[in-house]
């Protein structure tokens, strides 16, 4: 057996459902060798695709991911996405070719250190030139991606070496219960359920590590009779109707969770798996915490304390933490009255479409157990703002790296992860002219994904911004209008045009019995403003 088969053997065993890439004459024997092992190949459109592809595949699941493409030229297309599976802290393994080990230091195509280039967006980059240290240097990155905090690695491995025959057998694959185990000190359990039992009244603030803990979050904040604010990532996290849940928190806060924050009335936040970064503190604004006691608990210990200090930091898994206070805490006799509806009244303050209606309407024209992928723009904004997540449905982000275009291919990734849910992809013209080719991807493998792209014919989060900055714009923020419906008609996939309101009552029979993708083209003319006042001054600051 050669070791680009063994190789695959590993990381079949490993639970790897599918190899995420392009193929390339140096990792030639790897794809050959898919041939006799059943991990499905994805071939994208481009290596920045594969990756985002893999990171939203691998931090939504939970599972590992694999990409694999051309050494360096491949490994610098994917270097967005690789980036983006480290901020997501999705575990995934990059595997890239090489040139022959003969061939090195002698100016040969594609000759370039990739390993030095992944270096400072992975948890481990290794280049492996000798065949008997490959089946180790595979276990060992597989079992760091896959230990929490989870995260990208690398290994390049020269296609000379993917050619000679394997002669070490196969590592046994990783037990993920065993890697993944963070079990939190009692002593930090205890002083949590007594802070807590002091407090009066306190807030839920609910981040991506709370993913798959839906119930038992809900439990504990009727429990405790504490409301619960979420933050970007942690969106969907908590459905929107829950009588506790007053929504989005820090980027375009809704004014439920804004107001609560700025009251007098939580005296303690518990903080549930966020790192508390810009996007979820409205740029680290201490008004979250000040004067209150905080118990911060998260899987990654670098993340305690970093940004805000807490009275109690509990390192673990909330798995474990979560049924403790429930159990060790007094269940409160308060009561708590959601306001309603959780965001100011619209205003007709534009023309043309409005996005924020749309996107509130778009709930009763798709299943509520969509999966809402979301990419970057100003109508990321009204997205986290007015976006309603029924029970039953999911919401995904990575505003942490915010790459443009990530969410594209990334509800492909999303598919493949489950592929029983309705996905829906929210994303912008600039996102789609940057990375929306791999919307073919999903054709050509007939996943029904829902793309809904909004255009504004322009980079209106670029020009508000210079204009608030600067007081002034160029004309060139304004482009031309093409229509993206009919591009994608041209190739293949089924589209629709809304510039209506009222176009929201045909969604439902357009994106029903679905054999493959859709796109709905939502035209608007930009003029809308957007709840970015919080991103603007923080680029002042």
């Amino acid at each position: 057996m050669k070791i680009a088969e063994a190789i695959l053997h590993y990381l079949k065993a490993s639970n790897v459902e599918y190899a995420f890439g392009i193929p390339a004459g140096i990792v030639g024997p790897l794809y050959d060798s898919l041939i006799d092992v059943d991990i499905k190949p994805i071939i994208t459109k481009n290596e920045a695709g594969a990756a985002y592809m893999a990171a939203r595949y691998a931090s939504t699941s939970g599972k590992l991911a694999v990409c694999v493409g051309a050494g360096a030229v491949g490994v610098s297309n994917m270097m967005n996405g690789i980036a983006d599976a480290s901020r997501a802290k999705a575990p995934m393994l990059i595997l890239a070719g090489y040139i022959n080990r003969w061939q090195m230091g002698k100016g040969a195509i594609q000759e370039l250190d990739g390993e030095q280039m992944v270096k400072g967006v992975t948890k481990y980059a290794a280049t492996v030139l000798d065949e008997k240290d490959v089946l180790a240097e595979l276990d060992r990155a597989v079992r760091i991606a896959l230990t929490p905090p989870c995260g990208p690695v690398y290994l390049s491995i020269p296609i000379d070496v993917q050619r000679e025959e394997a002669t070490l057998p196969l590592p046994a694959p990783a037990s993920l219960a065993e890697l993944q185990a963070v079990r939190p000190e009692p002593a930090a359990l205890a002083q949590a359920a007594e802070l807590i039992d002091r407090s009066s009244r306190g807030l839920i603030m609910v981040g991506r590590g709370g993913r798959g803990l839906t119930e038992e979050i809900k439990r504990l904040s009727e429990h405790l009779k504490w409301p619960i604010i979420t933050t970007p990532a942690g969106k969907g996290v908590v459905p929107t109707d829950f009588p506790l849940n007053l929504g989005n928190y820090g980027f375009s806060s809704t004014n439920a969770a804004s107001d609560y924050v700025h009251s007098d009335e939580p005296a303690c936040v518990l903080i549930l798996g966020t790192s508390l970064g810009e996007a979820s503190t409205c740029n680290f604004n201490d008004v979250l915490v000040a004067g209150r006691k905080v118990i911060h608990v998260d899987r990654d210990p670098s993340v305690l304390g970093r940004v805000f200090k807490p009275d109690v930091a509990i390192h673990g898994d909330l798995r474990e933490v979560l049924p403790y206070l429930a159990a060790h805490t007094r269940k409160s006799a308060a009561s708590f009255r959601k306001p309603e509806p959780v965001n100011d009244p619209y205003e007709r303050n534009h023309t043309g479409l409005s996005l924020r209606l749309f996107l509130e309407g778009l709930r009763s024209a798709l299943p509520a157990n969509t999966r809402y992928v979301c990419d970057i723009g100003e109508f990321t904004n009204f997205v986290l703002k007015y976006l309603d997540i029924p029970e039953g449905g999911d919401f995904e982000i990575n505003l942490d790296y915010g790459a443009m275009g990530s969410a594209i291919a990334g509800g492909a990734g999303l598919y493949a992860a489950d592929p029983t849910r309705p996905v829906a992809v929210i994303a912008g013209d600039g996102c789609f002219f940057m990375n929306g080719m791999d919307i073919l991807t999903a054709k050509e493998y007939k996943m029904p994904v829902i793309y809904i792209i909004v255009n504004n014919a322009m980079l209106s989060y670029v020009e508000r911004g210079q204009k608030f900055l600067y007081k002034r714009t160029i004309p060139d923020y304004k482009q031309e209008r093409i229509s993206i419906a009919d591009m994608m008609a041209v190739a293949g996939i089924r589209t629709m045009t809304v510039e209506r309101l009222e176009d929201l009552a045909d969604i439902p029979a357009f994106t029903r019995e679905l054999d493959g993708p859709v796109l709905i083209e939502v035209v608007t003319d930009g003029s809308e403003p957007a709840p970015i006042l919080d991103r603007l001054k923080a680029l002042v600051k």
